[in-house]
């Protein structure tokens, strides 16, 4: 891949939800894995706890995830119990093939392994999960299930507690999130969390712009909504506009092209359009992340800004 920054892999927790809780018929959970085949003479792709450890660490991964059953917000109790059994299963047989890939392959600093918590929106289940991670020699948790409600709104209870039940020095995952305003909420909360999400390059791929408010630089960040607003760059006022996505950003795009010239390639479908909206995506959530490492958070009820080491 030519790239020598960190390397952080995934398990294929999330399709089991996605293509066979949501779809039904792309495949199947069974006790040793998990089955997929979107026809019966479609090749078929078997993910086992062993499996997923091992491509990672062909990968050569920094980080390496345990495969998981992830399960969503209308799922049954009996089935939240069934997902977390399983994962804590799961977990037990991807540590000891992770144990085997640094005995055989891996030289220097093995990859950190990540357990991912399940149990829905039942505490006891996610303590549980928990507990049973850490016996079993997990270094880094991630949150499972969907993180939103059926509501659509962040699960932070659960994002909460997930922050005081782990071992105090390990990085937490936050799979599947998310919005702006979802990751200060959760830094918020604690500053461990690491955040895995399509949202930026896909809301990018769609049009879907982000820029902060002029006022950023007086404002605290705050879960609401209020620093950043979106860019519907395909409206028709972007096609007269001839200043770029957001006045106070530094990435390329920004600095060479209006909002007129983005309009005018996603109207033609031309490919630059897509890279050139997802290199701003991407830039604004780095500089989400700047400022919320540099403490431009408000404490909740406090109105003060939220300092970090």
């Amino acid at each position: 891949m030519a790239w020598d920054g960190v390397i952080v892999s995934d398990s294929g927790g999330f399709q089991v939800l996605s293509l066979i809780r949501k779809q039904g018929k792309t495949g199947a959970i069974r006790s040793n894995g998990v089955t997929f085949q979107e026809s019966p003479t479609a090749k078929k792709i078997v993910l086992t706890p062993e499996k997923v450890i091992e491509w990672q660490f062909g990968l050569r991964s920094d980080v390496v995830v345990a495969l998981d059953d992830c399960t969503g917000p209308e799922d049954s109790p009996a089935e939240q119990l069934a997902s977390t059994e399983r994962t804590i299963r799961w977990f037990r047989q991807a540590r000891k093939a992770y144990d085997l890939q640094c005995r055989q392959r891996r030289s220097g600093e093995p990859p950190l392994l990540v357990g991912v918590v399940q149990g829905g929106t039942d505490p006891e289940l996610r303590q549980r999960c928990v507990d049973a991670l850490v016996e079993s020699g997990a270094q880094g948790f991630g949150f499972g299930s969907w993180p939103l409600s059926a509501e659509g709104e962040l699960e932070r209870e659960m994002f909460a507690l997930l922050s005081r039940i782990t071992p105090p020095d390990a990085p937490l995952f936050a799979l599947g999130v998310g919005r702006p305003e979802h990751l200060v909420s959760l830094c918020e909360l604690d500053m461990r969390w690491v955040f895995d999400c399509t949202i930026p390059t896909r809301d990018a791929r769609h049009g879907r712009l982000y820029s902060f408010v002029p006022e950023i630089a007086d404002r605290l960040l705050t879960p609401d909504r209020s620093f950043y607003q979106n860019v519907y760059i395909l409206d028709e006022e972007n096609s007269r506009k001839d200043e770029p996505i957001c006045a106070t950003c530094d990435c390329p795009t920004c600095r060479r092209y209006s909002r007129s010239y983005l309009h005018h390639l996603f109207r033609v479908k031309d490919g630059l359009a897509d890279r050139l909206a997802t290199l701003h995506n991407l830039r604004f959530y780095t500089r989400l992340l700047e400022m919320i490492r540099a403490g431009r958070m408000a404490r909740p009820g406090l109105g003060e800004p939220a300092r970090v080491g």
